[in-house]
């Protein structure tokens, strides 16, 4: 399954896209060139934004 779930601005990655647990590899955070590349859906501008402090885990 290739699922992004929502998109968010990470310190070390920057702008990338928390993706479902069934992507493999590429879980749990793709860049937004890579997430196209790969074909994950919904497209990326479709992702929700979410703000990187309140992901679950994040301290």
């Amino acid at each position: 399954m290739k699922r992004g779930l929502y998109r968010l601005c990470d310190t070390f990655l920057g702008e990338c896209a928390r993706v479902h647990e069934d992507a493999g590899d590429a879980f749990p955070f793709l860049r937004r060139d890579l997430y196209e590349f790969l074909g994950f859906n919904p497209p990326y501008d479709d992702l929700p934004m979410q703000e990187a402090n309140s992901r679950p885990g994040a301290a």
